[in-house]
């Protein structure tokens, strides 16, 4: 009977050529991560903020025997704010990530991120350097990003942690609104997805 030599991504089993669940793209991480800080806020003048959303530390390990390239999908819920004359309101989001044994950095948007929305509005104020009153209503849709990481190699794990934070850029007025202030925020979730995509295999067996 003739021997067959065939890629590490099939398998031969009984004669008859079968794909291995790993030779095709497969979701490997699928997670929503809740906001734990919706609702009012305050002066939040000092970055990165105020926290939202803590993924903390999530593992994927590559269980096939050939290196695989990540794709990490993070699905932003609707978010929606209303901050008052003349404050100013921003969210970002930014995650880390990290193979093998290495641990990811902890997620600091201070500097850098992946994802920022926000605005305000800035009325002046009136001869007692009053603000006057005024507010935005903002309300945005769902989005989506993506990013590969990889090579992946067999055995090895593939981490990311994600953060989402709220903060207000200075400077920050108390009497907003012509003294009537009102602020709040709700980001809700967000949704984490990651894809293995299979490689190809430089050798053979038989």
């Amino acid at each position: 009977m003739a021997e067959v030599c065939v890629s590490r991504n099939f398998d031969f089993p009984g004669g008859e050529l079968t794909a291995q669940p790993w030779s095709v793209p497969r979701h490997v991480f699928d997670d929503t991560f809740v906001s734990t800080g919706d609702g009012t806020f305050g002066q939040q003048t000092t970055l990165p903020g105020k926290l939202m959303i803590d993924s903390g530390i999530q593992t994927w390990t590559n269980n096939s025997p050939l290196d695989a390239m990540v794709l990490l999908r993070v699905y932003r819920a609707y978010r929606n704010y209303v901050v008052s004359n003349p404050n100013v309101v921003q969210i970002r989001d930014r995650f880390t990530t990290a193979i093998g044994a290495d641990t990811p950095r902890v997620p600091d948007t201070s500097n850098q991120y992946q994802g920022a929305t926000g605005g305000g509005v800035d009325f002046s104020s009136n001869t007692v350097t009053q603000p006057l009153a005024g507010k935005l209503w903002m309300w945005e849709d769902a989005c989506m990003s993506e990013d590969w990481f990889g090579p992946v190699p067999p055995g090895e794990d593939f981490k990311f942690w994600y953060r989402c934070y709220l903060w207000t850029p200075p400077p920050w007025s108390n009497n907003a609104n012509e003294n009537d202030p009102e602020h709040s925020a709700t980001v809700r979730n967000a949704r984490i997805q990651l894809m293995a995509f299979p490689t190809q295999d430089q050798a053979v067996m038989g």
